[in-house]
């Protein structure tokens, strides 16, 4: 028993270990390539030419680091968290893929190794910060919270699905908006992936943790459209459609039902 016991701690400690080897270096990372970004130095500006993307891409992705780096550090906040992975696993992927798409294969090793690291240190952590607690249910009634979610819902995968379809098929009319934002045309292929895998994950029935990432993939994509019509100077009617879908994708984030965002019943 004492035998069992005691491998049990080293165990326990192992992975602590292990668990914060990976997020200190996911942390330093972020929060380094945060400023990076945020101060637009010269080398994150002759990457992002190289790939192809907008300057202004640069105050976006800092905007979003630099707010998960104490997310991801703080004790707790376990669904918040969820939302932190999921965000740093698109910039890696995302990355990664980028690299390769221009055929610099050897650059693509780096943001791979550290999506890994973000896989790893999601996988290790302690459940303090794995496990979620009940949202707040309280929605006039039990019909009408329902009603409303399957509305939102349907809305939200509507866009995530036939805008991924649209993205990797990539007719005329998509790549004149992705060239007029500044962005790469092999972008439309990452971005339409992302979003159909997006749209099944929500369409799921449970699977609680995968919507998490879901839900934080189509926020980030919405304010992220929203924000590239900004900096590109587009007039405010281009930034509702995207918003609008940001708040149908909180609404149905918020409202689903139990067994479609509480581990408990998962």
């Amino acid at each position: 028993m004492e035998t069992t016991v005691n491998r049990s701690t080293v165990a326990l400690r192992t992975r602590t270990v292990f668990f914060w080897i990976a997020t200190g270096i996911i942390a330093l990372e972020t929060g380094v390539g945060a400023g990076w970004d945020l101060l637009k130095i010269p080398f994150v500006r002759t990457v992002m030419v190289q790939l192809g993307y907008p300057e202004y891409i640069l105050i976006i992705m800092g905007a979003w680091k630099i707010l998960g780096v104490p997310v991801l550090l703080a004790p707790g906040l376990p669904r918040l968290k969820e939302w932190v992975y999921a965000g740093l696993f698109f910039i890696y992927t995302g990355a990664a893929a980028s690299h390769l798409a221009i055929g610099q294969g050897a650059d693509a090793i780096g943001p791979f190794i550290f999506a890994l690291l973000t896989i790893t240190s999601w996988a290790l952590r302690p459940a303090s910060r794995r496990d979620f607690k009940p949202l707040y249910t309280g929605f006039a009634t039990f019909r009408g919270r329902i009603i409303t979610y399957w509305i939102t819902t349907a809305l939200v995968v509507f866009q995530l699905g036939s805008g991924g379809i649209a993205d990797i098929l990539r007719p005329s009319y998509v790549v004149e908006g992705m060239v007029h934002l500044g962005y790469p045309v092999y972008f439309c292929v990452i971005l339409g992936v992302w979003k159909v895998l997006g749209a099944i994950a929500v369409l799921l029935p449970r699977t609680p943790r995968l919507k998490e990432w879901a839900y934080a993939g189509a926020l980030f994509d919405l304010t992220g459209a929203a924000a590239s019509h900004l900096a590109a100077g587009d007039p405010a009617l281009k930034l509702v459609g995207p918003l609008l879908f940001a708040g149908f994708a909180l609404v149905s984030w918020a409202l689903r039902p139990a067994s479609r965002r509480d581990l408990a019943v998962s």
